[in-house]
């Protein structure tokens, strides 16, 4: 969003933008900090042990999306619908 399009904002509405990029980067975070930890149990096993390394190749496809993502995706909704509902209004 360009600065020019919170001129017409609320404080609630500048509120909810604001801490749905807050939640949205904490949950890219919180993804990352995870897949950084798995790699370190990979690397862990694959130096230590292995022969008891898992095999992914014959995992199963995914089943779902996660709440995380669920959630996210939600927030990231909404605040694309808010953006375009004060870009709609920038010319009243």
């Amino acid at each position: 969003m360009d600065h020019a399009e919170f001129y017409g904002l609320t404080l609630r509405e500048y509120d909810l933008i604001t801490r749905a990029k807050i939640r949205a980067q904490a949950a890219r975070i919180e993804a990352r900090r995870v897949l950084n930890q798995e790699l370190g149990v990979l690397v862990s096993h694959a130096f230590h042990s292995p022969k008891s390394m898992p095999d992914f190749t014959k995992a199963a496809a995914r089943k779902g999306r996660s709440i995380c993502e669920a959630a996210q995706g939600v927030e990231q909704l909404r605040a694309g619908l808010m953006g375009l509902h004060f870009q709609s209004k920038k010319g009243t």
